[in-house]
């Protein structure tokens, strides 16, 4: 009896173990996302060149993460884990101290090799643990730690960006790869895939690899180098041609890196693609509405973890929900319930205005988020019916479509909102112009404020709030000149006040005439130029609060635009799931 125990207390600690490492894989494929603004910051780069921070790693997610199974099945699940969690801890403390964004991005994909290896084996190794009887609940428990470790990923971030800096989001791992280390070496067994082939599909593996980062690459750097030039074209043609080309050598090889065999189960293939779908909408709310309150409203890091929070909360909700529910009612349904829901919310994301206060985007993350729990159950669909040593590659085959998801949303979704900016920004500099041009300003400061609207938006970065307060700044101080002032406009409140003075100016000038009053008329005629100057001044200041009123309205209209333009793209691409949900929990009879 006290074996016994001794026994399931091993089992739980090895669980534990594993659900640390799986978490801290999951949790970094968006908990940098929170940090994007702080790295732009900080090592004064643009919107696309830090997105590589974010995308290399689900890149190297999405391509390693089946090689990685494989690995594991034939060399022993335990000793490739422990490697993983290894390579991990330690490449993210070398992301934690570097300073230098090529080497952030550099250490960022060796990170996410050693993520790619932690997140497929959890499963068969958990499976190993306690036994195939507890397939649905041990696969449930993992797709909500790591739907919860995907979603929460910013919130967390947020927390330590305010309390700390954007380096220990990294840092934190270090410590938890430490303690899964440990428990998993003390808690679990070695285990294999007798039955498969003892050999490793490098060529499958190095195409898969290079369709993504050609495809991922031509999206997101498609608006900077243009998408007619060589290098984007080039990009896009690769990846066609390799697309066509893994699947003809996953068919020849023997042991394919893709057991495209697995896709002949309905359930398993359509559960990849919904899962695929799941990592895409995702960045939603964990990317491109970040980008929303900390660039467009000024939040900050920790007020955006506050309302991005909810969405994790809601998938922790979830997602257990739907596998009780699960029991009772057909994957198709739940998985579809799931996509409709996060689609509403979505697009509800898509009515967003600067104005909208912050308890209508909790909602929609609430929505958000239940709806990606409901969708996650998929995971749990995706291995129902494959035979219990195909759990390991099928585990990897499905994650790896979360990550190719996720890779895609964060490179398509981003290179969509930087066209979206670029139009936003060509508006906002047409109206400045206009507004300069119209309102009544000295040539000076009209010149001066030519010069910096043309100044600011031929910067390439998106930082649009601190370009035009530079501008602001810029114009405003110009306009301190008194320098040919202009007469303030009839409409303006200066006006009769500028005719009155006026008035008086002329009767000193009549009293500088009499040889008596000269000396008092003259005192007169000078003060009250000055106060004509300053007449002139302070409604010339008025015309140009009046100018940049307008220039903020019309750059809080467009950037808002901007975003919903994104938010609805995600929210139709969610719904183009709902026939693949269909065919979810549908097995074939072979």
């Amino acid at each position: 009896m006290k074996g016994k125990s001794m026994s399931n207390t091993k089992k739980v600690i090895g669980f534990i173990g594993l659900i640390l490492a799986m978490f801290m894989g999951a949790l970094d494929a968006t908990i940098v996302n929170i940090a994007l603004p702080d790295i732009m910051k900080d090592l004064n780069t643009g919107l696309t060149a830090t997105s590589w921070v974010a995308t290399i790693y689900v890149l190297a997610m999405a391509s390693f993460i089946i090689t990685a199974a494989k690995l594991a099945d034939i060399l022993g699940r335990k000793k490739i884990i422990l490697l993983g969690v290894v390579l991990f801890g330690g490449f993210s403390f070398a992301c934690m101290v570097t300073k230098n964004l090529s080497l952030l991005i550099f250490c960022r994909f060796f990170q996410g090799i050693g993520g790619a290896i932690l997140t497929p084996i959890v499963l068969p190794m958990g499976i190993e643990l306690f036994g195939k009887q507890y397939t649905s609940k041990i696969t449930a428990c993992m797709g909500a730690f790591s739907a919860l470790a995907a979603a929460g990923g910013p919130a967390i971030g947020g927390f330590i960006i305010n309390y700390s800096n954007y380096h220990w989001i990294f840092g934190i791992n270090v410590p938890i790869a430490i303690i899964a280390f440990i428990m998993i070496l003390m808690g679990t067994n070695e285990s294999y895939d007798e039955s498969i082939e003892k050999y490793v599909d490098w060529l499958g593996m190095i195409v898969l690899t290079v369709f993504l980062m050609a495809l991922c690459f031509g999206l997101l750097e498609g608006h900077d180098y243009g998408w007619t030039s060589i290098k984007i074209i080039s990009c896009f043609i690769t990846s066609i041609i390799m697309l066509p080309l893994l699947i003809l050598i996953e068919y020849k090889v023997k042991s394919p890196i893709i057991n495209l065999q697995l896709f002949k189960e309905k359930t398993f293939s359509s559960s990849c693609v919904i899962y695929m779908i799941f990592g895409f909408a995702i960045i939603g709310p964990s990317l491109i509405l970040n980008y929303f309150l900390q660039n467009v409203k000024g939040y900050s890091a920790l007020h955006s973890a506050y309302l991005i929070i909810p969405a994790s909360l809601a998938i922790a909700i979830g997602m257990p929900l739907a596998t009780k529910m699960y029991r009772v009612i057909s994957a198709k349904l739940l998985i579809n319930i799931g996509l409709i829901v996060t689609a509403g919310g979505l697009a509800m994301l898509g009515m967003l205005k600067i104005s909208t206060g912050s308890n209508i985007i909790v909602c929609c993350n609430i929505i958000i988020g239940v709806g990606l729990g409901f969708t996650a159950i998929a995971m749990t669909s995706s291995v129902k019916f494959l035979p219990v040593n195909k759990t390991g590659i099928g585990s990897g085959i499905v994650n790896a479509a979360r990550y190719v998801g996720q890779a895609i949303g964060m490179a398509l979704l981003v290179t969509i909102l930087n066209g979206n900016i670029t139009t936003a920004k060509n508006h906002i500099r047409k109206t400045a112009y206009t507004q300069i041009s119209k309102r009544a300003l000295s040539p000076h400061v009209k010149e001066v404020a030519r010069q910096e609207i043309s100044k600011t938006f031929k910067k390439s970065n998106n930082k649009i709030n601190d370009n035009q307060k530079n501008m602001t700044n810029k114009i405003s101080e110009a306009a301190k000149s008194t320098s040919e002032l202009p007469i303030p406009q009839k409409s303006s409140s200066y006006y009769s006040l500028y005719v009155a003075n006026k008035k008086l100016s002329n009767g000193s000038s009549k009293l500088v005439q009499n040889p008596q009053l000269s000396f008092i008329g003259s005192r007169l005629l000078k003060g009250q130029i000055k106060l004509e100057n300053g007449i002139k001044l302070l409604a010339q200041k008025e015309e140009l609060i009046r100018a940049f009123y307008r220039i903020k309205e019309k750059k809080n209209e467009e950037l808002a635009k901007a975003f919903s333009n994104v938010f609805y793209i995600t929210a139709i691409i969610s719904l183009a799931g709902l026939p693949l949900g269909c065919m979810t929990d549908r097995s074939s009879k072979s």
